[in-house]
């Protein structure tokens, strides 16, 4: 699946946002080294990927 490709590609995060993420106006912040994933608003998706990164 897609999670599974963005984990071949070496990327570090994924973005998931779904039917009801876009209806809550959130998105899914997923690290993929550790499978942990929060809901954060869209607003906030820049600062928490950077702060991910980091």
């Amino acid at each position: 699946g897609a999670m599974k490709g963005a984990d071949r590609s070496g990327a570090s995060i994924a973005l998931v946002a779904g039917d009801r993420d876009l209806e809550a106006g959130t998105v899914g912040v997923k690290t993929l080294a550790t499978g942990e994933q929060v809901d954060i608003a869209v607003d906030e998706v820049v600062a928490e990927v950077l702060s991910r990164l980091r």
